[in-house]
């Protein structure tokens, strides 16, 4: 048997996104600040009362700020690109120090030494969830780190409610990196509504590369709830004079104009093609999270009954998008790990191991990032028997037997 598709088929542009490409590049438009003549693309402005022409890239900020629940958003070429400018509005400087999980994406730790600063690494635990306890001694070890670039790897939320209260008691700026998490909710404890994940910190980053829920190849979305940072991330994202204008979900027009003239321009923005791909996915969301749900509940329940194998859980505030899933192999030594691997790779099934040496995602291999190299054996014995792999929305019920029979099969034959 073979898999229906790839594990990296990523999920297809809507036909209405696909049309408005063609529309845009027939044209021309494709600069943000050059917008379509269509009547689709004059909204009225709360700023003014207005009818006003706005490009795709700013009518796609109002609508994820709607579906997100923010005040502002700035649309960017990369979540790498929204965490850079997250940092530097909020201070972030040459030599600064900045706390990060050590269990992320070399995106993350990249922007920070982007925006000049210096990561202090925290742990994870086996539940690949920022270890609070560690954030907190770290916290006291390094009482002049004032920021915490919090990674949500591939969705996993921690206790960010516990994490904000700790940065606020120390002072702390919060921007959490919700690249894998868009769709996910936070639940408050005592609190009968949930909201969408990325509203504890001062800015929260989402991603639209081909392998998140929404697919653009490329692109980031910045959303906050401040007007100073909004307003300094638009500017320095690639808005000058009186552009900022032509953008909806913005602050007031003040804001800029104190600031305006202090403020590089990274020309870090997304354009008009990007965003018409993007718009037409945003209403399918909810519906997308409910597929990608299905199938994971579906292999979650076959992965209970494994034996070596124990997959993380969540936290009772959280409801997950499963668009990716993980679990770890227990009980089996580096060499058996290795042999399990490489036979799943022979019959298609495309694991990785997150702690192996070429990995983006194993700590060691940030060398840009650090003299000498961090001492964190908790995370390293984690992600030295974490195995990930895509879940495509393209795939069924007979891809998923397909994935536990050889598993199960494989898990015998190295452990005999």
């Amino acid at each position: 048997m073979k898999f229906n598709k790839s594990f990296h088929t990523p999920d297809p542009v809507p036909a209405k996104g696909v049309e408005n490409a063609k529309r845009l590049m027939e044209t021309g438009h494709l600069f943000r600040y050059n917008p379509l003549d269509t009547p689709e693309n004059y909204i009225d402005s709360e700023k003014n009362g207005q009818t006003k022409l706005y490009s795709d890239v700013a009518l796609l900020e109002q609508e994820f700020c709607e579906y997100t629940g923010h005040k502002y958003a700035v649309a960017v070429n990369s979540c790498g690109s929204a965490m850079f400018l997250a940092l530097k509005a909020s201070g972030v400087e040459h030599g600064v120090k900045v706390f990060s999980n050590a269990f992320t994406f070399t995106a993350v730790p990249s922007s920070i030494v982007h925006a000049g600063g210096t990561p202090v690494y925290l742990e994870c635990n086996a539940d690949y969830l920022l270890d609070v306890d560690d954030f907190k001694q770290k916290v006291k070890e390094n009482p002049d780190v004032r920021y915490l670039l919090l990674s949500y790897m591939r969705g996993h939320i921690a206790d960010v409610a516990h994490i904000k209260q700790v940065c606020d008691e120390n002072d702390i700026c919060l921007i959490e990196d919700c690249a894998h998490s868009l769709g996910v909710k936070w639940q408050d404890e005592g609190s009968e509504v949930s909201h969408h994940i990325g509203h504890h910190g001062a800015a929260a980053c989402f991603s639209a590369q081909s392998n998140k829920l929404i697919n653009a190849g490329e692109g980031g979305m910045l959303v906050t709830d401040d007007p100073e940072l909004a307003a300094h991330c638009i500017l320095a994202a690639g808005s000058y004079e009186l552009l900022y204008q032509q953008h909806l979900a913005r602050p007031d027009d003040d804001v800029f104009e104190k600031i305006k003239l202090r403020i590089p321009n990274y020309s870090l923005r997304m354009n008009n093609l990007t965003a018409a791909v993007i718009r037409p996915q945003i209403p399918e969301l909810d519906e997308k999270v409910s597929a990608y749900n299905a199938l994971y509940s579906q292999l979650e329940e076959i992965f209970t009954n494994i034996e070596h194998v124990e997959t993380p859980s969540i936290l009772p505030q959280v409801s997950r998008v499963g668009d990716s899933f993980q679990f770890n192999l227990v009980d089996m030594t580096a060499s058996q790990i290795q042999r399990f691997l490489q036979r799943a790779r022979e019959q298609g099934l495309e694991l990785q191991v997150f702690g192996h040496t070429d990995n983006a995602r194993y700590f060691r291999n940030w060398l840009y990032s650090f003299e000498e190299t961090p001492s964190l054996e908790q995370t390293e014995e984690i992600i030295t028997a974490a195995c990930d792999f895509r879940l495509p929305l393209s795939f069924n019920s007979e891809d998923l037997k397909l994935i536990t029979q050889i598993i199960r099969q494989l898990l015998s034959e190295v452990k005999d």
